[in-house]
């Protein structure tokens, strides 16, 4: 059984958020400090903000917990829902795969910026990004879809103890028709994000895992 709460997680300092550092982050960043009548209100707990933001389309954030363990934040924004996968590696809380779904056809948005949904509001997998970590190096596989399959991988070895890094590049093809998932319906419907090897095709597994 997971429970939520709408706290922020932060990487570079690899620790969940209060809700008072979170609220402030929002009021910094999402509404740049000038919030109008509306979001004044719903700024007073980071829940009520995340049900004004679910409605508006505007950024907020949710922890999953199972137990008293932290096992995924979501970051919901204009254009895309992340889920930061989370873990302790070597003490420290950390992300170890990171999945990010499209809201918008971001071919469109880019070549004649205008956004356009995909049909039946679905969401698109169109990034994965997963991490690798021991005492000599760290390891980051990335994968980037295209709708038309074709697919960029990342590859990023850093040597810890050189502090250089290498990444290596590949291209393949695949069938993204397994990449379309519905959208959350309440602003905390994301519960199904979390089974992620159910969303995974197994030739994705095996770049990731």
């Amino acid at each position: 059984m997971y429970t939520v709460k709408f706290l922020e997680y932060n990487q570079l300092l690899k620790r969940i958020l209060s809700e008072e550092d979170t609220l402030e982050n929002i009021c910094d960043l999402v509404v740049e400090k000038k919030p109008n009548k509306e979001e004044k209100e719903a700024l007073k707990s980071t829940e009520d903000w995340a049900k004004y933001a679910f409605e508006k389309n505007k950024e907020y954030h949710l922890v999953f917990y199972n137990g008293e363990k932290s096992i995924a934040h979501i970051t919901n924004s204009f254009f895309d829902i992340t889920v930061d996968f989370l873990d302790y590696i070597e003490g420290e809380l950390k992300i170890y795969l990171s999945m990010t779904y499209f809201k918008f056809n971001m071919d469109i948005v880019f070549k004649q910026n205008r956004n356009e949904k995909f049909p039946n509001d679905e969401l698109f997998l169109g990034q994965i990004n997963n991490y690798f970590e021991d005492s000599d190096k760290e390891i980051q596989n990335e994968l980037a879809f295209k709708l038309n399959g074709n697919t960029n991988i990342f590859i990023t070895t850093l040597d810890k103890e050189s502090n250089k890094s290498n990444t290596e590049v590949k291209k393949t093809k695949v069938n993204i028709s397994h990449n379309f998932i519905r959208s959350p319906e309440t602003y905390k419907d994301y519960e199904y994000l979390l089974d992620y090897k159910s969303i995974l095709k197994p030739e994705y597994l095996d770049i990731v895992q």
